[in-house]
């Protein structure tokens, strides 16, 4: 199961640059990102896919709660793309699963197949900087409109990988926010 996370300027996003942000982005977040909820069947499936990823099997293993895996793509501001693993029982907040008060999710109704191909375009784009200059000027309308990038914002990173499996497509990742993200999930899948 793929889920679109969308944050709200509370507890670990509780500051007044995202505060700023989801109010001048007209609506509740601040930031977004993919969980990807896999059993161990579609855990050992998708690591098949891949070639040299045995730090990752390893994790996965290690972070295995209740026959479940969650693995969480995201760009924070003043970093890269990167993945984390959540678990309901992590003591520290940042690695447990998004609780219903500072989180909204949306389930992506995609393909296991879709779901795989996607996940490998992330791990492709993690390393890639924090795109400072898109995010500030996300509203200027003649932006590039492409699906991959050589830096992402949040919410861009996920059209782009939304792209790829062809959804969304008629969007310029450049230019979509959080809150728009949210929108569109709601009613373009």
């Amino acid at each position: 199961m793929l889920q679109g996370s969308f944050a709200r300027p509370v507890g670990l996003f509780e500051n007044w640059f995202n505060r700023v942000v989801a109010g001048i982005t007209g609506g509740p977040f601040c930031h977004s990102e993919f969980i990807f909820t896999w059993d161990k069947a579609a855990v050992s499936a998708f690591l098949k896919t891949l070639d040299g990823q045995e730090l990752l099997e390893k994790r996965c293993e290690e972070y295995e709660e209740d026959n479940e895996v969650n693995i969480c793509f995201y760009v924070l501001w003043g970093d890269t793309c990167s993945y984390r693993f959540l678990k309901n029982s992590h003591r520290n907040k940042f690695y447990r699963l998004p609780n219903e008060a500072d989180y909204e999710k949306v389930e992506i109704p995609i393909n296991m197949e879709e779901e795989y191909k996607l996940a490998r375009f992330l791990l492709e784009q993690c390393g890639k900087n924090y795109d400072y200059v898109g995010a500030l000027t996300y509203f200027v309308p003649f932006r590039r409109t492409d699906n991959t990038y050589d830096m992402y914002f949040c919410s861009q990173l996920m059209v782009c990988a939304l792209q790829h499996v062809d959804k969304l497509g008629h969007v310029n990742p450049s230019g979509i926010t959080p809150n728009t993200l949210y929108k569109l999930l709601l009613t373009s899948l």
